[in-house]
């Protein structure tokens, strides 16, 4: 009788310490540090998005030698070219195969157009933004917003 009194005891005490556990970030959710959280396990990447991505949606295009993780916001601009009705592509974070990207010149526009944020295993790791925000993202985007989301970019 009392070995069955332990075993519940040990059992319960399991069970709710493992309640306890480290739980993934809800990346709908602002933080403790006062950002979204995108983490992308399948592709090995998380980045920190500011508070104005507040309803932020992603999109995944897959093509032979990249992958495409593109994140959109919402606009009021109807003047603005929208992929995506009553949306904006202010970010596309593209991976490509090691031996793609080291294959393509230093002249090639996707060398120029994205910004190598590191590597790791066979993949390397870009970030393009938006040439021009829509109007009403006029006041909200900065150079320095594309800063911090480049030193938010974590590589698994």
């Amino acid at each position: 009788m009392k070995k069955a009194v332990f075993f519940c005891i040990i059992l319960f005490c399991a069970i709710a310490l493992s309640g306890c556990g480290n739980k993934g970030k809800d990346m709908g959710q602002l933080s403790e540090d006062n950002s979204y959280h995108y983490s992308n396990n399948d592709l090995g990447f998380e980045m920190a998005l500011p508070t104005e991505f507040e309803y932020y949606q992603t999109q995944r295009k897959e093509n032979p030698d990249y992958i495409d993780i593109e994140i959109f916001v919402p606009t009021s601009d109807i003047g603005y070219l929208q992929e995506v009705p009553g949306y904006a592509k202010p970010i596309v974070v593209r991976i490509f195969e090691s031996s793609v990207w080291q294959s393509m010149s230093a002249g090639n526009e996707d060398k120029i157009i994205y910004k190598k944020l590191g590597e790791k295993k066979d993949k390397v790791y870009t970030i393009k933004f938006w040439d021009q925000a829509p109007k009403d993202w006029q006041g909200k985007w900065s150079e320095g917003m594309g800063d911090g989301i480049m030193d938010g970019f974590i590589i698994k």
